[in-house]
C-alpha cells in the first residue's frame, strides 16, 4: 500500500474507529505518515480542548461621549450580563434519590392495597406485566442516567479514542 492510499484510508475513518490492519501495518514501517498522523493527531486533541473563557477587563473609556452612551445603555438594560464561569458538577445525589424511590416503590406496589387488588383481580397476568414494566423503568433509568454523564464516565474510565 503506498503512502497516499494509506492516509486517504486513515482520514476516511470515524473518531474512534479502529484502524485497519493494512493501514496499521503501512504506518508502522513508514515514518513519514507515521509521523503526519501523530501530528494530526495531536491537532485533534488541542482543537477538542475546551476554550478558557476569560472576561474582558473594564477599560475606562477617554472619550466622554462613549462613557455616557455607555452608561446610558448599561442604565436601561441593554447590556449583556456579566458571564461568569461555570463551576457546577455534576451532583449525582438526585439520581441516588431518584434510583432508591424507584426500587422502593417496586418493592412495595405488590405489597399495597394496589398490589393485593391486582393479583387477586388478575392473578398470575398481574405478575409478567408488572416486572416488565419494572425492567423497562430501571432501563429507562440507567440510559438516562448514563446519557447525561456521559462525559463523567469517559473521563474517569478513559474511554478517549486513540489515534
Amino acid at each position: 500500500m503506498n503512502c497516499e492510499k494509506a492516509i486517504d484510508r486513515y482520514l476516511s475513518l470515524d473518531k474512534g474507529e479502529w484502524v485497519p490492519p493494512a493501514v496499521t501495518f503501512h504506518l508502522i514501517f513508514c515514518p513519514v505518515c507515521r509521523t503526519l498522523v501523530r501530528k494530526l493527531a495531536e491537532a485533534e486533541r488541542l482543537a477538542a480542548r475546551p476554550l478558557a473563557v476569560r472576561p474582558a477587563p473594564k477599560v475606562a473609556v477617554a472619550d466622554p461621549v462613549l462613557a455616557a452612551a455607555l452608561e446610558r445603555l448599561a442604565a436601561s438594560g441593554l447590556v449583556y450580563p456579566e458571564v461568569k464561569p461555570d463551576d457546577r458538577h455534576v451532583s449525582l445525589a438526585r439520581w441516588l434519590v431518584a434510583g432508591f424511590a424507584l426500587a422502593i416503590g417496586f418493592t412495595a406496589v405488590p405489597f399495597s392495597f394496589i398490589g393485593d387488588w391486582s393479583s387477586s383481580t388478575f392473578g398470575l397476568a398481574y405478575s409478567v406485566p408488572f416486572y416488565l414494566l419494572c425492567g423497562l423503568a430501571v432501563t429507562a433509568y440507567c440510559g438516562m442516567f448514563i446519557g447525561t454523564n456521559i462525559d463523567f464516565f469517559v473521563k474517569k474510565l478513559g474511554l478517549t479514542p486513540s489515534a
